[in-house]
């Protein structure tokens, strides 16, 4: 399902609260505005329901604020508040701030972004400075994204949201059990019963 249909409805549900504004919350932004001369709508306290394609994942946006630039195709969320949930799947995902490309269907969370949640069983935690969530490829993607499962860190890449099991990928994925000891992978497996697996070939870091 695309977010440009969620929006459309959304607008006409939130059309009594959308005001006209030369306001963008933040200094440089309002300096954008004085430049642009452009016109922008703002919403409180809004909440979005996102579908991932071709799933039965779920994710809802909510958000303390929205608001947009004119002719932009971008929705601006702050302190945004996000649930991925499905079969046996729920992971609440916090941020600072976020944009909502809609033309794209991607939810980019710009910093300080935690997980938290269960999947598969297993309770998950998780940090990030800046994550993409791509509604098409249903994945999770970072530069830098430490998840916190059973006794491992895992350092990846990717987390792909399948029905039957969750991939974590990286290259490599990094590992740290706590007892300190330190491995390297391509690639870890979350089934759908709850066992952590690892089919690629594990490296032993040597010190």
């Amino acid at each position: 399902k695309s977010i440009f249909v969620y929006l459309v409805a959304l607008f006409f549900l939130i059309g009594s609260v959308l005001f006209l504004s030369s306001f963008f919350l933040n200094s440089s932004s309002s300096e954008l505005i004085k430049q642009n001369n452009e016109i922008i709508f703002e919403a409180k306290n809004i909440s979005i329901n996102l579908g991932f394609k071709e799933s039965d994942f779920i994710l809802e946006v909510n958000s303390s604020m929205v608001n947009s630039l004119k002719d932009e195709k971008n929705l601006y969320v702050y302190q945004p508040k996000i649930d991925i949930s499905g079969k046996n799947t729920f992971l609440k995902i916090i941020s600072n701030k976020g944009t909502i490309a809609y033309d794209k269907n991607i939810v980019q969370l710009d910093n300080k972004t935690e997980i938290s949640g269960k999947v598969n069983e297993k309770d998950i935690l998780g940090k990030a400075s800046k994550v993409d969530i791509d509604l098409n490829k249903r994945n999770l993607s970072s530069d830098e994204l430490i998840i916190f499962i059973d006794e491992y860190e895992i350092s990846v890449k990717e987390i792909i949201l399948n029905e039957d099991e969750i991939v974590f990928k990286g290259s490599p994925v990094y590992l740290k059990d706590n007892k300190g000891l330190e491995t390297e992978t391509s690639i870890v497996k979350l089934k759908s019963n709850g066992e952590l697996i690892f089919p690629s070939k594990l490296n032993i870091k040597n010190y």
